[in-house]
């Protein structure tokens, strides 16, 4: 009984490969094809850094929009 082991190594994920899925993740739109293939190449240490940096920008975004906004409100008056 032989066994079918796969020895090919698989290959990482570039740095725009992983920001792009965390992305497409964020918003919740990630095609079948498109999430095996990121699967198998981007590693969970790779996710979760850029999730955090991704959620880090998020908020910052955001602040900063809320103060530009209450900023132009304060002057309209």
């Amino acid at each position: 009984m032989s066994l079918n082991v796969q020895n090919e190594k698989t290959s990482k994920a570039g740095f725009f490969t992983v920001v792009g899925a965390v992305f497409w993740s964020f918003l919740g739109i990630r095609r079948r094809q498109d999430y095996e293939s990121d699967a198998a190449s981007i590693s969970l240490k790779q996710v979760v850094i850029a999730g955090i940096i991704g959620g880090i920008i998020f908020v910052v975004g955001v602040v900063v929009l809320v103060n530009v906004i209450v900023a132009n409100i304060g002057m309209a008056n």
